[in-house]
Protein backbone atom coordinates (compact mmCIF):
# COMPACT_ATOMS: atom_id res chain seq x y z
CA UNK A 1 0.00 0.00 0.00
CA UNK A 2 2.62 2.36 -0.97
CA UNK A 3 1.05 3.88 -4.35
CA UNK A 4 0.56 7.71 -4.37
CA UNK A 5 -1.63 9.16 -6.74
CA UNK A 6 -0.87 12.89 -8.86
CA UNK A 7 -3.94 14.55 -9.99
CA UNK A 8 -2.89 16.48 -12.82
CA UNK A 9 -3.78 18.13 -16.43
CA UNK A 10 -0.92 16.52 -18.14
CA UNK A 11 0.69 14.11 -15.49
CA UNK A 12 3.25 12.60 -17.62
CA UNK A 13 5.50 15.55 -18.59
CA UNK A 14 6.00 16.34 -14.47
CA UNK A 15 9.57 16.24 -13.03
CA UNK A 16 8.00 14.60 -10.02
CA UNK A 17 8.11 11.55 -11.22
CA UNK A 18 11.90 11.74 -11.89
CA UNK A 19 12.18 13.45 -8.58
CA UNK A 20 9.84 11.01 -6.46
CA UNK A 21 12.41 8.12 -6.35
CA UNK A 22 15.01 10.72 -4.27
CA UNK A 23 12.06 12.14 -2.31
CA UNK A 24 11.20 8.61 -1.31
CA UNK A 25 14.47 7.73 -0.09
CA UNK A 26 15.03 11.12 1.71
CA UNK A 27 11.76 10.50 3.55
CA UNK A 28 12.75 6.68 3.84
CA UNK A 29 9.49 5.41 2.06
CA UNK A 30 10.35 2.08 0.90
CA UNK A 31 8.86 1.02 -2.52
CA UNK A 32 7.01 3.87 -3.08
CA UNK A 33 5.46 4.54 -6.50
CA UNK A 34 4.10 8.00 -7.97
CA UNK A 35 0.84 7.12 -10.07
CA UNK A 36 -0.24 10.26 -12.55
CA UNK A 37 -3.90 10.79 -12.97
CA UNK A 38 -5.24 13.04 -16.16
CA UNK A 39 -8.01 15.28 -15.44
CA UNK A 40 -9.15 17.54 -17.93
CA UNK A 41 -10.42 21.46 -17.28
CA UNK A 42 -13.28 22.55 -17.63
CA UNK A 43 -16.68 22.36 -15.94
CA UNK A 44 -17.38 18.88 -16.81
CA UNK A 45 -16.53 16.94 -13.31
CA UNK A 46 -17.58 13.63 -13.95
CA UNK A 47 -14.34 12.20 -14.13
CA UNK A 48 -13.17 14.04 -11.08
CA UNK A 49 -15.16 12.07 -9.28
CA UNK A 50 -14.38 8.81 -10.51
CA UNK A 51 -11.10 9.37 -9.81
CA UNK A 52 -11.99 9.97 -5.95
CA UNK A 53 -14.37 7.08 -6.06
CA UNK A 54 -11.62 4.76 -7.45
CA UNK A 55 -9.18 6.15 -4.99
CA UNK A 56 -10.86 5.59 -1.81
CA UNK A 57 -11.59 1.62 -3.36
CA UNK A 58 -7.90 1.08 -3.55
CA UNK A 59 -6.43 -0.22 -0.86
CA UNK A 60 -3.04 0.02 -2.35
CA UNK A 61 -3.55 3.81 -3.10
CA UNK A 62 -2.87 6.11 0.34
CA UNK A 63 -3.58 9.52 -1.47
CA UNK A 64 -2.81 11.88 -3.59
CA UNK A 65 -1.61 15.19 -4.27
CA UNK A 66 -3.93 17.60 -6.65
CA UNK A 67 -2.64 20.69 -8.64
CA UNK A 68 -4.99 22.12 -11.15
CA UNK A 69 -7.78 21.02 -9.62
CA UNK A 70 -8.18 21.37 -6.42
CA UNK A 71 -11.48 23.37 -6.15
CA UNK A 72 -13.04 21.09 -8.76
CA UNK A 73 -12.71 17.99 -6.40
CA UNK A 74 -14.06 19.06 -3.86
CA UNK A 75 -17.01 20.32 -6.23
CA UNK A 76 -17.31 17.14 -7.58
CA UNK A 77 -16.98 14.71 -4.73
CA UNK A 78 -17.03 16.29 -1.75
CA UNK A 79 -19.39 13.55 0.14
CA UNK A 80 -17.05 10.81 -1.27
CA UNK A 81 -14.84 13.15 1.40
CA UNK A 82 -15.15 11.59 4.89
CA UNK A 83 -13.24 14.72 6.71
CA UNK A 84 -11.92 18.01 5.57
CA UNK A 85 -9.26 20.13 8.05
CA UNK A 86 -10.29 23.49 8.85
CA UNK A 87 -8.19 24.97 6.47
CA UNK A 88 -9.62 22.37 3.59
CA UNK A 89 -12.92 24.10 4.92
CA UNK A 90 -11.81 27.40 4.73
CA UNK A 91 -10.40 26.94 1.31
CA UNK A 92 -13.89 24.57 0.03
CA UNK A 93 -10.56 22.90 -1.91
CA UNK A 94 -8.01 19.93 -1.28
CA UNK A 95 -4.35 19.68 -2.47
CA UNK A 96 -3.88 16.40 -0.43
CA UNK A 97 -6.26 13.22 0.11
CA UNK A 98 -4.73 10.83 2.30
CA UNK A 99 -6.40 7.65 4.29
CA UNK A 100 -6.30 7.78 8.35
CA UNK A 101 -8.10 4.96 10.01
CA UNK A 102 -10.44 3.72 6.63
CA UNK A 103 -11.85 7.50 6.69
CA UNK A 104 -10.58 9.80 3.40
CA UNK A 105 -9.43 13.41 4.37
CA UNK A 106 -8.99 16.33 2.52
CA UNK A 107 -6.44 18.69 3.79
CA UNK A 108 -5.52 22.45 1.50
CA UNK A 109 -1.32 22.58 2.22
CA UNK A 110 -1.07 25.68 -0.09
CA UNK A 111 -2.03 28.81 2.10
CA UNK A 112 0.75 27.88 4.72
CA UNK A 113 3.29 26.77 1.57
CA UNK A 114 2.28 29.85 -0.57
CA UNK A 115 3.55 32.02 2.73
CA UNK A 116 6.77 29.61 2.97
CA UNK A 117 7.85 30.00 -1.00
CA UNK A 118 6.64 33.99 -0.88
CA UNK A 119 8.92 34.60 2.15
CA UNK A 120 11.77 32.72 0.42
CA UNK A 121 11.25 35.10 -2.64
CA UNK A 122 10.32 38.42 -0.86
CA UNK A 123 11.15 38.28 2.95
CA UNK A 124 9.63 38.12 5.98
CA UNK A 125 8.80 42.16 6.33
CA UNK A 126 8.42 42.90 2.39
CA UNK A 127 5.40 44.76 2.78
CA UNK A 128 6.55 46.77 5.98
CA UNK A 129 9.57 48.12 3.43
CA UNK A 130 7.48 49.07 0.60
CA UNK A 131 3.86 50.25 2.32
CA UNK A 132 2.63 51.43 -1.26
CA UNK A 133 3.21 48.30 -2.80
CA UNK A 134 0.28 45.96 -3.85
CA UNK A 135 -0.31 42.64 -5.15
CA UNK A 136 -2.01 41.46 -8.55
CA UNK A 137 -2.92 37.87 -9.24
CA UNK A 138 -3.43 37.04 -12.19
CA UNK A 139 -5.68 33.86 -11.76
CA UNK A 140 -8.41 33.32 -9.27
CA UNK A 141 -8.06 29.95 -8.70
CA UNK A 142 -6.73 27.62 -6.03
CA UNK A 143 -3.20 29.50 -5.78
CA UNK A 144 -5.37 32.49 -5.59
CA UNK A 145 -7.35 31.27 -2.83
CA UNK A 146 -3.98 29.87 -0.96
CA UNK A 147 -2.41 33.22 -0.87
CA UNK A 148 -5.49 34.85 0.27
CA UNK A 149 -6.09 32.56 3.07
CA UNK A 150 -2.17 33.08 4.13
CA UNK A 151 -2.51 36.68 3.75
CA UNK A 152 -6.06 36.89 5.99
CA UNK A 153 -5.17 33.95 8.74
CA UNK A 154 -1.04 33.36 8.40
CA UNK A 155 0.61 36.64 7.61
CA UNK A 156 3.15 38.92 9.59
CA UNK A 157 2.51 42.23 7.70
CA UNK A 158 -0.17 42.43 4.10
CA UNK A 159 0.49 44.42 1.16
CA UNK A 160 -1.92 47.82 1.54
CA UNK A 161 -4.50 46.13 -1.91
CA UNK A 162 -4.57 42.43 -3.25
CA UNK A 163 -6.51 42.58 -6.69
CA UNK A 164 -7.50 39.26 -8.01
CA UNK A 165 -8.24 39.32 -11.57
CA UNK A 166 -9.88 36.42 -13.78
CA UNK A 167 -11.77 35.73 -16.44
CA UNK A 168 -14.39 33.63 -14.44
CA UNK A 169 -17.05 35.35 -12.34
CA UNK A 170 -17.54 32.19 -10.67
CA UNK A 171 -13.72 31.33 -9.44
CA UNK A 172 -13.97 35.66 -8.38
CA UNK A 173 -17.35 34.89 -6.42
CA UNK A 174 -15.45 31.93 -4.60
CA UNK A 175 -12.38 34.16 -3.51
CA UNK A 176 -14.73 36.88 -2.48
CA UNK A 177 -16.62 34.36 -0.28
CA UNK A 178 -13.39 32.89 1.26
CA UNK A 179 -12.11 36.19 2.68
CA UNK A 180 -15.67 37.59 3.59
CA UNK A 181 -15.52 35.81 7.38
CA UNK A 182 -12.21 37.41 7.90
CA UNK A 183 -10.52 41.23 9.10
CA UNK A 184 -8.48 42.37 6.12
CA UNK A 185 -6.86 44.78 8.95
CA UNK A 186 -6.36 47.37 6.04
CA UNK A 187 -6.01 45.41 2.94
CA UNK A 188 -8.23 46.52 0.27
CA UNK A 189 -8.94 43.10 -1.63
CA UNK A 190 -10.36 43.81 -5.39
CA UNK A 191 -12.17 41.48 -7.32
CA UNK A 192 -11.46 42.04 -11.50
CA UNK A 193 -13.27 40.18 -13.87
CA UNK A 194 -10.44 40.61 -16.61
CA UNK A 195 -11.12 38.70 -20.20
CA UNK A 196 -8.54 39.07 -22.07
CA UNK A 197 -4.27 40.10 -22.04
CA UNK A 198 -4.62 43.70 -22.71
CA UNK A 199 -6.76 43.89 -19.68
CA UNK A 200 -4.37 42.55 -17.79
CA UNK A 201 -1.48 44.75 -19.21
CA UNK A 202 -4.07 47.70 -17.67
CA UNK A 203 -4.08 46.03 -14.32
CA UNK A 204 -0.39 46.07 -14.46
CA UNK A 205 -0.26 49.12 -15.38
CA UNK A 206 -1.96 50.49 -12.51
CA UNK A 207 0.34 49.24 -10.23
CA UNK A 208 2.99 51.04 -8.15
CA UNK A 209 6.64 50.35 -8.03
CA UNK A 210 7.67 46.95 -5.74
CA UNK A 211 4.29 45.49 -6.77
CA UNK A 212 4.52 41.99 -6.85
CA UNK A 213 2.92 40.46 -10.08
CA UNK A 214 1.87 36.92 -9.79
CA UNK A 215 1.12 34.20 -12.58
CA UNK A 216 -1.24 32.10 -11.07
CA UNK A 217 -3.53 31.46 -14.58
CA UNK A 218 -1.77 28.25 -15.37
CA UNK A 219 -1.04 29.68 -18.41
CA UNK A 220 2.68 29.10 -19.96
CA UNK A 221 1.81 25.22 -18.47
CA UNK A 222 -1.53 23.98 -18.45
CA UNK A 223 -2.79 26.08 -21.15
CA UNK A 224 -0.79 27.68 -23.75
CA UNK A 225 0.31 31.95 -23.69
CA UNK A 226 0.35 34.30 -21.34
CA UNK A 227 -1.87 36.05 -19.44
CA UNK A 228 -0.61 39.13 -21.00
CA UNK A 229 0.82 40.66 -23.64
CA UNK A 230 4.75 41.51 -24.73
CA UNK A 231 3.40 45.07 -24.44
CA UNK A 232 2.95 44.74 -20.64
CA UNK A 233 5.19 46.98 -18.64
CA UNK A 234 5.90 45.63 -14.97
CA UNK A 235 6.30 47.85 -11.80
CA UNK A 236 9.41 49.63 -11.25
CA UNK A 237 11.14 47.15 -9.18
CA UNK A 238 8.90 45.39 -8.98
CA UNK A 239 8.79 41.45 -7.98
CA UNK A 240 7.34 38.87 -10.55
CA UNK A 241 6.26 35.24 -9.58
CA UNK A 242 5.93 32.76 -12.37
CA UNK A 243 3.74 29.89 -10.50
CA UNK A 244 4.73 27.43 -13.36
CA UNK A 245 7.97 25.71 -12.51
CA UNK A 246 7.83 23.91 -16.12
CA UNK A 247 6.21 24.54 -19.52
CA UNK A 248 7.54 27.35 -21.83
CA UNK A 249 6.37 29.87 -19.31
CA UNK A 250 6.01 32.93 -21.72
CA UNK A 251 5.04 35.07 -18.77
CA UNK A 252 8.64 34.40 -17.10
CA UNK A 253 10.66 35.46 -20.25
CA UNK A 254 8.32 38.18 -20.48
CA UNK A 255 9.24 39.58 -16.90
CA UNK A 256 13.12 38.37 -17.73
CA UNK A 257 12.79 40.90 -20.62
CA UNK A 258 12.33 43.84 -18.27
CA UNK A 259 14.69 42.66 -15.42
CA UNK A 260 17.02 45.02 -15.91
CA UNK A 261 15.12 47.90 -17.40
CA UNK A 262 12.72 47.83 -14.62
CA UNK A 263 14.83 46.26 -11.80
CA UNK A 264 12.56 43.66 -11.24
CA UNK A 265 13.31 40.45 -9.05
CA UNK A 266 11.68 37.72 -10.99
CA UNK A 267 11.28 33.76 -9.52
CA UNK A 268 9.40 30.80 -10.71
CA UNK A 269 7.70 28.36 -9.00
CA UNK A 270 10.04 25.91 -7.98
CA UNK A 271 10.24 26.44 -4.15
CA UNK A 272 6.94 26.59 -4.01
CA UNK A 273 6.48 23.44 -5.84
CA UNK A 274 9.07 21.75 -3.30
CA UNK A 275 7.12 22.73 -0.59
CA UNK A 276 3.42 21.62 -2.41
CA UNK A 277 5.01 18.21 -2.88
CA UNK A 278 6.70 17.46 0.58
CA UNK A 279 3.67 18.71 2.67
CA UNK A 280 1.63 16.58 0.85
CA UNK A 281 4.23 13.26 1.03
CA UNK A 282 3.99 14.16 4.36
CA UNK A 283 0.68 13.93 4.74
CA UNK A 284 -0.18 10.90 2.49
CA UNK A 285 2.50 8.55 4.36
CA UNK A 286 1.96 10.22 7.67
CA UNK A 287 5.91 10.96 7.79
CA UNK A 288 7.73 14.10 9.82
CA UNK A 289 9.50 16.41 7.60
CA UNK A 290 11.30 18.51 9.96
CA UNK A 291 13.42 21.79 8.54
CA UNK A 292 16.62 19.48 8.48
CA UNK A 293 14.40 17.13 6.30
CA UNK A 294 13.04 19.80 3.87
CA UNK A 295 16.48 20.67 3.17
CA UNK A 296 17.66 17.55 1.95
CA UNK A 297 14.46 16.85 0.35
CA UNK A 298 15.38 20.66 -1.45
CA UNK A 299 19.05 19.29 -2.17
CA UNK A 300 17.73 16.05 -3.90
CA UNK A 301 15.67 17.81 -6.26
CA UNK A 302 18.40 20.49 -6.74
CA UNK A 303 20.76 17.66 -7.26
CA UNK A 304 18.01 15.65 -9.97
CA UNK A 305 16.19 18.67 -11.45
Amino acid sequence: MNRMQFFGVRTTGSLAFRLFPHWARVLHLEAAVLQGVNLPLGLDLTRHRAAVQALKADDGVRGALITSHKLSVVRAASDLIDALTPQAQRCQEVSALYKRDGMLWGDACDPANSGLALTHFLGADYWKQHADAAILSLGGGGAAVALLLHLLTEARCRPRKLIIADIRPDNLAHCEAVARPYRTDGMRIEYKLSSSAHENDALVRSLQSHSLVINATGMGKDLPGSPVSDGVVFPQHGAIWELNYRGERPFLQQAHAQRASRSLQVTDGWHYFLHGWSSVMQRVYDVPITPEVFAAFCDASDANR
